[in-house]
């Protein structure tokens, strides 16, 4: 990475999905909101193997979201999940057209000892396979650094698993992908201590104490702190813990890495909220500015509300949140799509509009800004 990132998390899902069953659905599954039949939510057009077509003219509107994220000022996406059998070229090219970079992302399937780590050497490259251009030669150029997992504590996954997985991505990367480029890697932390003083040393600790000896295809020169912080601009910028310093140059000084605020934000049901983010998003860009080397970039939290939690705390950090209005309906034919797991439902995808919160304007003028 050569400049300083305006970044936001991408998770937009439309009503009906959820989580907890996203799995037995064809559309949701593998909460993968980048590939080619999520189209309707993030791009332009798209025609489903039955007919069913939507895009920017017709009573069937695409939503288009990267656009909407490119007038935001925004350079930067970071994902969450990614199903490796699906097809992300046009999102990836669509993102580049606007010059705008992904952080693609390993799903936490694949880190969980008791899910996909144990088949870690057969599912990596498939992912990198996906995460490449056209032509399969390198990373696709949309491609800023991958981001393995998140939050481990509530993912309930260990440093040893992300060392595992880390590990033999670089193996992997030196025995079949030689040539392709060293894309930085980052490993999301929740803002939890780990045992430490500060939050995510405690985790960073062990994570790096192997990681950073591990030298093929330069792993440990391609590393960055990726944690997610809701705190406010003076202990991340000026002083932590009465420590008289900032959390980033703390962080810093302390693993000589580069950082990513892969989660940056404040929900809008605390009173002070738009202060608070003010505060952080203008912070970061001007400590960026003057440390470049140092703060690469902040992924604001988030683009859209969750839409199965709202008017939650952790439904209410968006930018913009969930609307009423139906923009869009499509139908699919089991044709549409790159998988059939078991039991897997084929239903419709229901794309509703986004209505801007309080927050919009905020992200605005320090994205425009900066």
């Amino acid at each position: 990475m050569n400049k300083n990132f305006n970044g936001i998390c991408y998770a937009p899902y439309p009503h009906g999905y959820n989580p907890s069953i996203a799995n037995t659905t064809l559309i949701f599954f593998g909460s993968d909101v980048a590939y080619d039949c999520m189209a309707p939510a993030w791009g332009t057009e798209y025609t489903s193997k039955s007919g069913s077509h939507c895009d920017l003219t017709g009573p069937n509107k695409a939503r288009n979201d990267i656009q909407t994220l490119a007038n935001m000022g925004v350079t930067l996406i970071r994902l969450y999940d990614w199903e490796p059998r699906n097809n992300h070229l046009k999102f990836l090219d669509y993102c580049n057209s606007f010059n705008i970079k992904i952080l693609v992302t390993v799903s936490c399937y694949f880190v969980k000892p008791n899910e996909g780590l144990n088949q870690r050497d057969e599912q990596i490259p498939k992912l990198i396979d996906s995460f490449s251009n056209k032509e399969k030669t390198d990373y696709h150029s949309a491609v800023a650094g991958i981001v393995i997992g998140n939050e481990p504590r509530v993912a309930g996954y260990t440093a040893q698993n992300y060392i595992d997985f880390t590990t033999s991505w670089a193996d992997i990367e030196a025995a079949k992908y030689p040539n392709y480029r060293e894309v930085p890697i980052g490993h999301p932390v929740d803002f939890a201590t780990y045992g430490g003083k500060f939050p995510c040393f405690g985790f960073w600790d062990p994570l790096f104490a192997v990681l950073d000896k591990k030298t093929t295809k330069n792993l440990n020169k391609r590393l960055f702190l990726a944690p997610q912080s809701y705190n406010e601009r003076e202990y991340l910028f000026e002083n932590a813990e009465e420590s008289g310093k900032g959390y980033v140059d703390l962080a810093y000084e302390k693993y000589h890495k580069p950082i990513i605020f892969t989660e940056i934000g404040y929900n809008r049901l605390k009173p002070n909220y738009q202060q608070v983010v003010d505060g952080q998003l203008a912070g970061s860009i001007e400590y960026a500015a003057k440390n470049p080397t140092k703060l690469l970039g902040i992924c604001f939290f988030q683009f859209a509300d969750k839409v199965w939690i709202p008017g939650t705390t952790e439904g209410s950090h968006g930018s913009h949140s969930q609307g009423n209005d139906i923009m869009c309906t499509i139908n699919f034919d089991n044709g549409d799509f790159t998988h059939w797991d078991k039991d897997c439902k084929n239903v419709p995808l229901t794309v509703n509009n986004l209505t801007p919160t309080p927050l919009y304007d905020i992200v605005v003028k320090n994205y425009k800004k900066g």
